[in-house]
């Protein structure tokens, strides 16, 4: 290997893998990156046996082609505090990579090629394209309400369901569910649900969120346990959570009794009162009466919180207990002025849903106080 490459050009795919790059691993070569000098570009690839990421560049020269793996994030590093405008000449000597800088000189341990793992190639039966903008607003309005190490390993994800109408994306860690849908205009999109892990979707959603340029499109692959995104400059493969996935549909309190209000007054309301609620347990009694939200919380020290809302309610008084942290995380991802909040019963959860848009909605289970 005998190139030279802009220290920004570098930069930006090292940018993109550093996620997938394992910091804690028991596999040494996890922690490197597969460079792979060919007669016009350079590829980079990142993976954690779950997860592979190809980022490619266009180098300024190839003098020689070539290809090692070395430390992902001391290669980032390097390019991060090298000048902006720097030349970067990279080689190989023996087991090292040597890379050229101006007056900066540095040399990198490389592993063999040979032991750098791959993501089987996979046959896919489901191939659809999705604009930027569109899968980070599905992505971003549901992925806060995934599980976190729960041994239900489904949960620990997020479900998408495409039919030829739209295509739909849920989260849920059991206490508290986030749906997000679009419409499909691709009438021979074929039905499918997979679950993406966690990983995936927060990598999927930081790499939609690097680029600029949201209206461009991308093209997503489904099929024999993998799903494949590619874009103009990298190409992201992960596995899927092979199970069943919950029908999202049960777990939506059907309630008659509906409050509509001002979305961020409620929220603002409910930050204020978490400032003295339990600081484990984060909950929050909402006391719903004629045309009126109160939100009340205490704490230990038998400090407490009272806040006063204004809204259209009509129906029967119930006070109900929640996690407040879930509840400004479902206010907080609805855009729209207005929300519509349907109960059912004190020991039912709530609905919350954009009064403007509706492919978005979000449930909450009570807590007991």
């Amino acid at each position: 290997m005998d190139i030279m490459v802009k220290r920004s050009t570098l930069l930006k795919p090292l940018q993109a893998i550093s996620g997938i790059v394992e910091k804690k691993q028991t596999i040494p070569i996890l922690a490197n990156v597969f460079l792979n000098a060919q007669e016009k570009s350079l590829s980079l690839t990142a993976t954690d046996l779950e997860v592979e990421l190809i980022g490619s560049v266009s180098p300024e020269t190839v003098m020689a082609q070539g290809r090692t793996t070395v430390s992902g994030k001391k290669l980032f590093d390097i390019c991060r505090v090298l000048p902006e405008e720097a030349l970067l000449h990279l080689t190989i000597d023996g087991n090292y990579l040597i890379i050229r800088a101006g007056e900066s000189c540095f040399s990198l341990a490389t592993l063999p090629v040979k032991d750098f793992p791959r993501i089987e190639e996979a046959s896919f039966i489901s191939e659809f394209s999705i604009r930027a903008q569109a899968l980070k607003d599905l992505l971003g309005r549901v992925y806060f309400a995934m599980g976190l190490q729960d041994i239900r390993h489904y949960l620990n994800g997020a479900l998408l369901h495409i039919n030829q109408k739209s295509i739909t994306c849920v989260a849920t860690d059991g206490h508290r569910l986030a749906l997000s849908s679009l419409p499909n205009d691709k009438a021979d999109t074929p039905q499918i649900k997979v679950i993406l892990p966690r990983k995936s979707v927060l990598e999927l959603m930081r790499l939609v969120n690097m680029s600029t340029d949201n209206d461009r499109e991308l093209f997503l692959s489904i099929g024999d346990g993998r799903l494949r995104m590619v874009a103009p400059d990298f190409v992201f493969t992960t596995k899927l959570i092979n199970t069943q996935y919950p029908d999202y549909n049960k777990l939506i309190p059907r309630g008659t009794e509906v409050a509509t209000g001002g979305r961020e007054v409620i929220r603002q309301a409910l930050m204020r009162a978490a400032i003295l609620s339990n600081d484990k347990l984060r909950g929050v009694r909402m006391r719903l009466g004629p045309n009126k939200l109160q939100v009340m919380a205490n704490n230990m020290e038998q400090e407490q919180a009272e806040e006063t809302v204004s809204l259209d309610y009509a129906g029967n008084e119930m006070e109900v207990g929640f996690n407040v942290t879930y509840l400004i995380d479902a206010f907080s991802s609805i855009s729209s002025e207005n929300v519509r909040c349907t109960f059912s019963d004190p020991d039912g959860g709530v609905l919350i849903e954009s009064l403007d848009d509706i492919a978005s909605m979000y449930v909450v289970m009570p807590m007991r106080l």
